[in-house]
């Protein structure tokens, strides 16, 4: 009885709590970020609180969701993400799948695409993006790449022009600044299309590394902030159980907060005049020459953590 009547009650805290920390209206004069999300997703919880956090944002009209890419092969992604999508009200973001994409398992795919309604329509990657590059004005797509980069490389073999023409800016979570200790997950997953988006993207680049995630703690709220038939919770569910302690650290949704809100106080950028080079054994080190990549310092990463739990717990 007692944690019954002290659950909705920890629920309204974080309720009021969202409403204090959010981050300005995109009313305030910024037009909404026309963002495509690339994500290895089916793996981790940080995907799940980055797709959380982006439909919050779009709630605010501070984002345009114009699609997700599955970029990792799992034949329950599809159906899974848009299930997720269907739930937040927005059935119609087209999904795309990468062909021949490394196979992962999965924790948490099959279990919110049998358990939430979905149309379970899915697109080739490459074909997706195209598409969707085509119909947006010049210079104006942020891409998220926060998983492997397998299908970025396809789309830069395929039509690197279009990438040229359409992408503002590409904000890619991977790797390690200003230099990697060890081989980074996301960039390990398709080693050789991680070398070759990274030496020869032709839109600017912005790099969220390991480093960035490892003090932010976020999530540890939404199973007291999200409803019971909450798919966010049901995937969080499946990995910690409810009253978790999420104490691993935070990657993906820290791309994204950059991705629609830039440094905002709490991060900076660095590494300008660089540019990031990724050896044959999965190592990266920043390297003297360019102009069209940097990577991200966090400055504060208590704020950033309270933004970040503000767009993942509002349901």
């Amino acid at each position: 009885m007692k944690n019954s009547f002290l659950r909705p009650c920890v629920a309204l805290a974080m309720a009021a709590l969202a409403m204090a920390v959010a981050p300005a209206p995109a009313s305030a004069g910024r037009a909404p970020t026309r963002l495509i999300i690339d994500t290895d997703f089916g793996q981790w919880w940080d995907d799940v609180a980055t797709l959380a956090a982006v439909h919050t944002a779009a709630d605010r009209g501070e984002v345009r969701i114009l699609g997700i890419v599955s970029d990792v092969r799992n034949e329950w992604n599809a159906p899974a993400l848009d299930a997720l999508d269907t739930w937040y009200g927005r059935p119609d973001i087209p999904i795309g799948v990468t062909a021949g994409a490394t196979a992962v398992d999965q924790n948490y795919s099959e279990m919110l695409a049998e358990n939430y309604p979905h149309s379970g329509r899915a697109e080739d990657s490459v074909a997706l993006y195209r598409r969707l590059l085509r119909a947006q004005p010049d210079h104006s797509v942020t891409i998220l790449s926060i998983g492997a980069l397998t299908g970025l490389s396809r789309l830069l073999k395929t039509d690197r022009a279009l990438v040229e023409r359409k992408v503002a800016r590409t904000v890619v979570m991977g790797g390690e600044y200003p230099r990697a200790t060890a081989p980074e997950w996301n960039f390990g997953l398709d080693l050789g299309a991680t070398r070759h988006v990274v030496a020869d993207w032709p839109a600017p680049v912005v790099y969220d590394g390991f480093e960035t995630g490892l003090p932010v703690l976020a999530g540890n709220n939404v199973c007291a902030t999200h409803p019971a038939g909450s798919p966010v919770r049901a995937a969080f569910d499946v990995l910690y159980g409810c009253g978790n302690d999420q104490h691993d650290g935070t990657w993906d949704p820290t791309a994204l907060y950059y991705a629609i809100y830039g440094t905002d106080g709490v991060f900076r950028l660095a590494g300008a005049g660089g540019h990031n080079v990724v050896t044959p054994d999965g190592l990266n080190a920043w390297t003297v020459g360019g102009h069209r990549q940097q990577y991200l310092v966090l400055t504060d990463a208590e704020s950033l953590t309270t933004r970040l739990d503000a767009l993942i717990d509002a349901v």
